[in-house]
């Protein structure tokens, strides 16, 4: 089991760069999302129309509920995205129609998709979260009666599973999925792969109580400074804790990284932005916020503890 302290205050709370409204850029996004990730050219029908790939390779026919099993990158330019994280983290990439799928030493883990329309939006670009759920449809109830927002489903992804894209009550949005085939399995994140999913929260209390009912997690940790979500004894995803009430709420997802000083000057030079600099986590790792140049929030960290209960 990783060290509590060595997980908890590895990064400030997160500061926008913009005095964006709150939901302003974020509604726009939102309907980019719905017609090009879910429903594609299908319209109104409900199935979704994108070319999409399972969230494994092969099939495992297990699920993990609130296990986060897939990320989707949602850019301007998928070009200038694909030279951006494949220098940066030795991606590589393949076509599936116009959907790109992500491989990480051979395995795919993520997904972009080019979302069009968008010139008169600054730094549109942003990473979805895909987080495995029992029942859908029960999922998407739970969403409409804690007042959050269900923006499309439930459908059938084409390859993928049964899914619905909300927005929870606090505004962080992510993608609801039962895959098709499972989930990938429970083992440790290699170096190129996602090590952790945080949620960013200024209403913690109110994050807690959701994500329990969605997910069935326990928490450990300070509500006012990270919480730990757990599931039947394995470590799944943080709440950070934001006072800033005008940062849009999230989920950000983590890279693994052998060395994150280096990965940093890697993204300056690409373009990317370094929104916080690394710096030491408690256990002697290290850690940084970067943007990515379609505007896209990743974390990276090195990250050399054991994580038995690794997501």
């Amino acid at each position: 089991m990783m060290d509590l302290n060595a997980r908890i205050r590895t990064l400030p709370s997160p500061r926008p760069r913009s005095r964006l409204p709150r939901y302003g850029l974020y509604a726009a996004v939102i309907f980019i999302l719905i017609q090009f990730v879910l429903t594609g050219c299908a319209g109104m029908k409900q199935t979704s129309g994108l070319a999409l790939t399972p969230v494994t390779d092969t099939p495992t026919g297990v699920h993990f509920p609130g296990k986060f099993v897939w990320n989707d990158l949602l850019t301007d330019d998928v070009s200038v995205a694909k030279k951006f994280y494949g220098h940066l983290f030795g991606w590589t990439f393949e076509q599936l129609g116009d959907y790109t799928v992500i491989k990480n030493d051979g395995h795919s883990i993520g997904g972009m998709a080019q979302i069009k329309d968008v010139s008169e939006i600054k730094n549109a670009g942003r990473w979805l979260c895909t987080l495995s759920v029992a029942d859908v449809d029960k999922a998407v109830s739970l969403v409409t009666k804690e007042g959050g927002i269900v923006h499309k489903g439930p459908l059938e992804m084409r390859n993928r599973g049964r899914g619905a894209l909300v927005r929870d009550p606090q505004g962080a949005q992510l993608l609801m999925l039962h895959a098709s085939g499972g989930d990938p399995e429970d083992k440790e994140p290699v170096i190129g792969s996602w090590l952790w999913h945080e949620l960013w929260s200024n209403d913690v209390d109110a994050s807690i109580a959701f994500y329990q009912k969605l997910a069935g997690y326990h928490f450990e940790g300070e509500k006012t400074d990270y919480l730990i979500l757990m599931k039947d004894g394995k470590w799944r995803a943080g709440i950070r804790h934001s006072a800033n009430s005008k940062l849009e709420m999230r989920w950000v997802p983590v890279v693994r990284v052998a060395d994150t000083d280096e990965i940093v000057v890697k993204a300056k030079n690409l373009g990317g932005k370094i929104l916080v600099e690394p710096r030491q986590t408690a256990d002697g790792n290290r850690v940084s916020l970067l943007s990515d140049p379609s505007g896209a929030l990743v974390i990276i960290e090195r990250w050399s503890a054991k994580t038995t209960a690794a997501e």
